[in-house]
């Protein structure tokens, strides 16, 4: 699945022990945790530099997340 929108960073899974601060992607079809395949979900520095970009992906939705396999930025 394609996904486009920005990279914002947010608290995640919010109430819960797992709670953290984390990316987010934000497109016309929702709001995902952003997570890279086979990168650490809590703590990923090869995304950490997408904060704030507008990006198009490549990936998975499993729930509320996204898992990236690909993308490039748009900005």
């Amino acid at each position: 699945m394609k996904l486009q929108g920005f990279v914002r960073k947010k608290t995640i899974l919010k109430g819960t022990k797992s709670e953290h601060e984390g990316l987010v992607l934000v497109c016309p079809e929702g709001e995902f945790a952003l997570r890279r395949q086979g990168g650490n979900p809590f703590q990923d520095e090869a995304l950490a530099g997408l904060e704030g970009k507008q990006i198009e992906a490549e990936g998975i939705v499993r729930g509320n997340q996204f898992i990236m396999t690909s993308h490039k930025i748009l900005d």
